[in-house]
């Protein structure tokens, strides 16, 4: 067995060799017209590596004139797909200038050849190219007229609306199916009523769906609906995606619900309800959001019963919403439902409702014994806005779960015009460490100018958690006063605090004082204060900053250096931030290196201080390199990501190479 492997090992490396010296002969020949002969034969090579070094030889060291024949030629090989691809994406890379040539080789009895003409010059596009397509309809092949008609939808171009219309109401299904969907893409509504029609012929009536979906015509709507009473199973699956597209559009849910109801009647939940247990998503999910516009009672239950798939809960939560709108009082019994999830889901349909209707039974839901039910209803109590609904609201600031203060705070911030201020103010002398925090965000919230006195005096509070949120208060009401209290927030024995304050002070204003104050925090013996100072300073570009974020770049700490990187990178006019960005591209600190990469892109000309990194032995620093030439866009750039393509063996590299190239 082992002999085996070194045999097949030594095979490999034999054909790896032989492959190479090919490639390196091709290379060595480009420009020369006598290797010409040589480069386009190597397109019928066996291997992609060879093939694709010849095309790239071929068009940057030719004049098209030299080998577009030869191209054409290749179009012939009807036993190497190999020769036959290359050439194509050889006359696609030429573009327009190969389009005469191309029109002229269309004149053959060959129709695999006239087939490949036509899909090259459907791909190079242009108006030069919609004469030949439309001959080509008139093609004896039916592979030729089909490609032909494919194309031109593609090009929506409105010229050809007839020929596309003749061509569906003839019936040869080969090439009526793309001109059915050509016309949908093209979207000119002279289409519509032949596309109507052809909805009656049952070989094209789920292209035609497909098609009519591309205008979302709310007219057409009375033609389809029907369709849902098909025995055809695969037509009313077309049809609810079909309808289910009208929805996406912006057609009315009013508009479709009457339509339903008036067409199908009370047949309507019975046909849903058949397919919203369907397997296939596109189509389950356009009938749970139809059966919920129907409005009717009976929808509720399964509605409720599948919101626990959490994939379709958005189009659950949708159904239940037009429900709620059309008809509130359906939803009021639907608190008490259980398991809890289905219950939540009520809770938040009603409270992203806004209707003063539930006020009441949202005011009872606040006293749940679920954490999410009673947050959901002090949301819902926020939006609809009612005076009485802040005082029940207040005792949620000081619930043990998180989320539940955070939506009390959400939601007394929405009632502020019916808080008394002062008594807010009241709450930062609390006992109870919650109140006190959660009041201190609410004032920030409502801007609350009166209170930064009392907040700068939070700044001293035994709880962190109640000095964070006075910094961030402090820091949205951003008077002068506000300055110098989040300055007294920098020497925080909290090292969070002291970044919080740090970044806050950087959106205070361009004081130089201020500048100054962040600048001392570069020094804080915390990486995260100091990685916060670096981020504050980007928005500072004077030279004072820079300076400082340059001496960042040797802080014992790589999240620091990091930080510092990506902020000189917005002083993309400076030299000095250019070739110190450069400089940390060779650092030997992985994460430093990339994001140094990276950020290189923002500057000028450099290219070739990129491109030496797409060598690099780590993938990780190749991809950065590849994405940071691709934020550059230049040719230069895009050149070089192209030939890197045919060398390049990691996915991942390869997958963003291709991005980038938008191949």
């Amino acid at each position: 067995m082992k002999g085996g492997n070194v045999a097949d090992g030594e095979l490999k490396r034999d054909r790896d060799e032989e492959i190479e010296s090919k490639r390196r002969k091709i290379l060595s020949l480009k420009g020369d017209p006598e290797g010409l002969r040589y480069i386009v034969e190597s397109f019928k090579d066996e291997n992609w590596r060879v093939r694709k070094t010849a095309l790239n030889v071929l068009v940057e060291g030719f004049s098209p004139d030299a080998y577009l024949e030869d191209l054409i030629r290749l179009l012939h090989a009807e036993d190497n797909a190999g020769a036959r691809n290359t050439a194509i994406e050889a006359l696609v890379g030429l573009g327009r200038r190969a389009v005469p040539e191309l029109i002229r080789a269309f004149d053959t009895d060959n129709p695999g050849v006239r087939k490949f003409i036509v899909d090259v010059l459907g791909v190079i596009g242009g108006e030069g190219v919609v004469p030949l397509l439309l001959k080509a309809l008139e093609d004896e092949d039916d592979n030729v007229r089909a490609s032909a008609v494919e194309y031109l939808g593609r090009f929506r171009e409105p010229s050809v609306i007839d020929s596309l219309v003749d061509i569906v109401e003839a019936g040869e299904i080969w090439t009526a199916y793309p001109a059915v969907n050509a016309l949908g893409k093209i979207g000119d509504r002279r289409a519509l009523p032949p596309l109507l029609k052809a909805l009656r012929n049952s070989f094209l009536t789920e292209p035609v769906l497909k098609a009519l979906s591309e205008f979302s015509a709310p007219e057409t709507l009375k033609e389809i609906i029907p369709l849902l009473r098909s025995r055809r199973r695969s037509t009313v699956e077309e049809t609810l995606r079909t309808i289910g597209r009208f929805y996406q559009a912006g057609v009315s849910e009013e508009f479709i619900s009457e339509q339903l109801v008036e067409i199908l009647g009370d047949e309507a939940c019975e046909i849903f309800e058949r397919y919203i247990s369907h397997k296939s998503r596109d189509v389950k999910g356009p009938a749970i959001v139809l059966l919920g516009l129907l409005c009717d009672r009976r929808a509720i239950e399964p509605l409720l019963e599948l919101s626990e798939d959490e994939s379709f809960r958005d189009e659950v939560k949708r159904s239940l919403l037009f429900i709620g709108r059309r008809n509130p009082r359906y939803l009021i019994p639907l608190t008490g439902v259980e398991p809890p999830e289905r219950r939540r889901l009520v809770v938040e349909v009603i409270s992203e409702l806004e209707d003063p209707l539930f006020h009441d039974t949202l005011l009872r839901l606040i006293e749940d014994v679920d954490g999410h039910v009673k947050a959901l209803a002090a949301r819902g109590l926020g939006r609809i806005g009612e005076r009485k609904a802040a005082e029940g609201i207040f005792p949620l600031l000081s619930h043990p779960y998180p989320d539940v203060q955070e939506a009390a705070v959400s939601a007394l911030t929405g009632l502020g015009a019916f808080i008394d201020i002062s008594e807010l103010i009241g709450r930062l002398r609390s006992d109870d460490v919650l109140l006190r925090k959660n009041a201190a965000l609410i004032l920030g919230n409502l801007r609350a100018r009166e209170s930064i006195e009392t907040l700068g005096f939070a700044l001293k509070d035994e709880a962190e958690e109640v000095r964070k949120a006075a910094v961030r208060a402090i820091s949205m009401i951003g008077t002068e006063e506000a300055v110098r209290y989040l300055r007294t927030a920098l020497t925080d024995e909290s090292a969070e605090i002291r970044a919080i304050a740090t970044q806050s002070l950087s959106y205070c204003g361009d004081d130089t004082d201020i500048l100054n104050s962040i600048i001392i925090m570069t020094r804080d013996p915390d990486e995260g204060v100091r990685a916060s100072a670096a981020k504050a300073l980007s928005r500072y570009r004077n030279e004072l900053s820079l300076r400082t974020l340059l001496g960042l770049l040797r802080d014992r700490n790589g999240f620091v250096v990091t930080q510092a990187i990506e902020s000189l990178s917005l002083f993309s006019q400076s030299n000095d931030a250019r070739e110190a960005v450069a400089g940390m591209c060779l650092s030997r600190d992985s994460e430093i290196r990339r994001t140094a990469i990276l950020s290189l892109s923002s500057f000028r000309d450099v290219e070739d201080r990129i491109k030496p990194h797409l060598s690099s032995g780590d993938w990780a620093t190749r991809l950065a390199a590849v994405q940071a030439l691709a934020r550059i866009g230049s040719q230069e750039s895009k050149a070089c990501l192209a030939g890197l393509y045919d060398v390049e063996d990691d996915p991942t590299v390869r997958k963003a190479i291709e991005v980038a190239l938008g191949v």
